[in-house]
């Protein structure tokens, strides 16, 4: 049996699947955004920090789900890990505020306005949680970067090189 490395580096790079990594990171998302409301309304207390936790655990679902090589996986988990730091962020506000409040999150969800969300961004997110975001994302990214070993990398090189001939 031959060894065509074209071929593999070929199947390599049909492994990839952007939906799936997409699907598998917003599921993640959605779940770390649970649980940081839980560990937020069990606490009292905001966790920005929880974002970064965010931003590797995306990143390890596009690397499982989307089997990345190229450029745009990274990206993706990079956009969505901003995105869901933002909406983690907001949710676990929301929470406590609605706490504070005596009321549920469900009954202020009616009074959310662009007043309320510049409002969050410049007093609760602020500076802090976009650093905290753009190190998750920047995580992410670097964990959505699936690991080759010697021979396939070397395989998928050479499929790149004879795509450009």
């Amino acid at each position: 049996m031959s060894f065509d490395a074209i071929q593999v580096g070929q199947s390599l790079h049909k492994e990839q699947s952007i939906l799936s990594g997409f699907y598998g990171a917003i599921i993640t998302a959605v779940i770390i955004n649970i649980i940081w409301v839980y560990i937020s309304m069990f606490f009292d207390r905001f966790f920005p920090w929880l974002s970064i936790v965010q931003g590797i655990l995306i990143g390890k679902s596009i690397k499982k789900y989307g089997l990345g090589l190229d450029w745009y996986l990274p990206a993706l988990a990079a956009i969505l890990t901003i995105i869901a730091s933002v909406t983690g962020s907001f949710l676990s506000a929301l929470y406590l505020t609605g706490r504070e409040f005596n009321t549920g999150a469900m009954m202020l969800i009616d009074e959310i306005s662009w007043h309320t969300l510049k409002t969050f961004m410049v007093n609760e997110f602020a500076i802090v949680g976009c650093i905290y975001a753009i190190f998750a994302a920047a995580l992410a990214a670097y964990y959505a970067k699936r690991q080759l070993s010697r021979d396939q990398s070397i395989a998928f090189r050479k499929y790149r090189e004879s795509i450009k001939l």
